[in-house]
């Protein structure tokens, strides 16, 4: 059964600080990658299987800038051609291992694991806050035992948080208002709603250093840009100040159809100089996605124990989670040689 994941979409493979000069393996879209940076810094991406047993190179070792495998000693040059074989004179014709396309835009390296000639014509989703001084952020990397698509319809769909996170809610708002729009684009869906005023919670007085009793309106705000990033808002508006924003933006990278990496960043506009603020969130947003995940991965169990598919009822909450679905199977029928219906915009 083919994957329901696109292969043409640019993908965070990794974080910035994860990749040096030791090699890092790491399965994307079911495919085994290998990755490491030259001397001049630049990451090298190439498929983590040797030409000769298939053995890991991700188990070998450097020399210089290429790889050398930890089997037979076969080297691999950073374009993935095989320079030389210890137990011969020559290499044999077409011994190369396939290398993908990369783009590092800090946090993030993006990778490109379709077509190889269709990589120019995209560019990686801008992220424009990580290079803003203006802004600051943390993050970590998790790995989820779902499906990437049930990770961005949990976040498309915020009505669980009364369940799922209640300390999160600010006092005496008892259920989310209806989505004020819901924008479908050939790529995206994006959804935005306006909260009414409310006291702060814990955490947003935590956060923004207001008094607890201070009553501010807020809007809320998500996107699925593409099938590989997803975009949340989080607007406190405080009236007679800048208002405090807070993203959170999540990198969905299928290791598989049923595990999915998770590369989360949560970046703010305010207080970007207090580490006691940051590691507060860092700890929040922890525990709110080991939550999320547990729940994900319940639902994933339960769908691969399913001897027939069942179709599931949806809700007025799950506009934007249905329209992201059909964004998504739109670009896997269409890499797959079928017409595509895409969305209506709305």
């Amino acid at each position: 059964m083919r994957p329901n994941y696109p292969f043409n979409c640019w993908y965070v493979a990794a974080t910035t600080d994860e990749v040096g000069r030791d090699l890092l393996a790491r399965r994307l879209l079911g495919i085994p990658v290998v990755l490491y940076r030259r001397s001049s810094g630049d990451v090298v991406a190439m498929e983590d299987r040797c030409v000769h047993r298939a053995y890991p190179l991700s188990e070998g070792r450097l020399d210089g800038d290429r790889l050398v495998c930890g089997y037979h000693g076969f080297v691999y040059d950073p374009d993935g051609r095989c320079v030389d074989v210890p137990s011969q004179e020559r290499v044999p014709q077409g011994a190369c291992v396939r290398t993908y396309a990369v783009h590092e835009q800090p946090p993030f390296v993006w990778i490109w694991l379709g077509e190889p000639g269709a990589a120019a014509l995209r560019q990686p989703p801008r992220t424009p806050w990580f290079d803003d001084p203006q802004w600051a952020g943390t993050g970590e990397t998790l790995n989820v035992e779902a499906n990437y698509l049930l990770l961005h319809e949990h976040y498309l769909d915020l009505t669980n948080v009364f369940v799922m996170h209640p300390e999160a809610v600010p006092p005496g708002i008892e259920a989310l208002p209806p989505l004020d729009e819901v924008e479908v684009s050939e790529m995206s869906v994006a959804y935005a709603r306006a909260l009414p005023a409310a006291r702060l919670a814990d955490w947003e007085a935590e956060a923004t250093g207001l008094p607890r009793d201070t009553e501010c309106a807020r809007r809320e705000e998500g996107t699925f840009v593409s099938p590989a990033l997803h975009v949340q808002r989080y607007t406190i508006d405080a009236g007679d100040r800048p208002a405090f924003e807070l993203l959170r933006v999540q990198g969905f990278t299928p290791e598989s159809p049923t595990t999915t990496h998770v590369f989360l960043q949560i970046v703010r506009n305010y207080a970007t100089d207090r580490a006691v603020v940051a590691d507060h969130l860092r700890s929040m947003f922890h525990e709110m996605a080991a939550r999320d995940a547990a729940v994900l991965e319940t639902v994933q169990r339960r769908l691969g124990d399913e001897v027939e598919p069942r179709r599931d009822i949806n809700v007025k909450a799950d506009r934007a989670a249905v329209r992201a679905r059909r964004v998504a199977q739109g670009m896997v029928e269409e890499e797959a040689g079928r017409i595509a219906t895409r969305p209506a915009l709305i």
